[in-house]
């Protein structure tokens, strides 16, 4: 029996024992596919906070041997995998009680949801910018470091900048993907569940704001560090 299967046994009330025995079985299910979808949360963030914690050594490495401004991209990866650790640490702490009720547990589900394609649909502000401002200035070092025309390099910059800009737009539109043909679906099920138990009860609505705290740490960070390298060379 799926998950819509169940939804109808529910909102079919012919006797009070079928009633109950069809309120267990959807609570049962409601549990599974939450259970499934923290899980599958879970391990992408394990994915890219062990990514960033990969690069951060990288880039410091690299910052000592090419360029200081990697140092910059390794503080964008630091932010990065950070937020994502404290965002999954609030999460975890909603979580209901195992004797809580259906209603509970689909409210709950739902405002995970919601969050999950609120993070997704911001993917720009909280994760993309604030690894590609720092990348941005190291594109910007090594342009204006090339012997060459101030024309060869403003275009050399826009090369390697255009590459990242376009791996983004890509990265992008597969978050804006997921969340219309796996989020956006599973929202409005537990949705319509939500309102079948309790007509009354408002829906839980996506947050309107923006996730700018890690990019603008990042953009802070990188140009108190711009001003400082050029304060010190004039000084030396």
């Amino acid at each position: 029996m799926n998950f819509d299967d169940y939804q109808k046994a529910w909102q079919a009330q012919d006797s009070r024992p079928s009633v109950a025995l069809n309120a267990d079985a959807l609570l049962e299910e409601v549990r599974r596919k939450q259970q499934g979808f923290r899980r599958m949360i879970f391990w992408r963030d394990v994915r890219e906070v062990g990514v960033a914690a990969v690069l951060v050594p990288v880039f410091i490495h690299s910052g000592l041997t090419v360029s200081w401004t990697l140092h910059l991209a390794a503080f964008g990866c630091f932010v990065v995998g950070a937020d994502m650790v404290l965002d999954r640490r609030r999460q975890k702490r909603k979580t209901p009680d195992v004797h809580a009720s259906l209603k509970e547990w689909a409210a709950t589900s739902l405002a995970e949801v919601n969050h999950q394609i609120w993070l997704l649909q911001n993917i720009l502000w909280n994760y993309l910018l604030p690894l590609g401002v720092p990348l941005f200035l190291f594109f910007g070092w090594c342009a204006w470091s090339l012997p060459l025309p101030i024309p060869a390099r403003v275009f050399s910059f826009l090369v390697l900048s255009g590459f990242v800009a376009l791996v983004d737009v890509v990265l992008y539109w597969l978050n804006q993907y997921a969340v219309r043909k796996g989020l956006e679906p599973r929202r409005q099920e537990l949705a319509e569940l939500l309102r079948s138990i309790d007509p009354e009860q408002p829906g839980a609505g996506i947050k309107s704001g923006k996730p700018l705290g890690p990019l603008l740490l990042v953009v802070g960070v990188c140009i108190t560090a711009v001003i400082l390298h050029h304060f010190l060379n004039a000084q030396g």
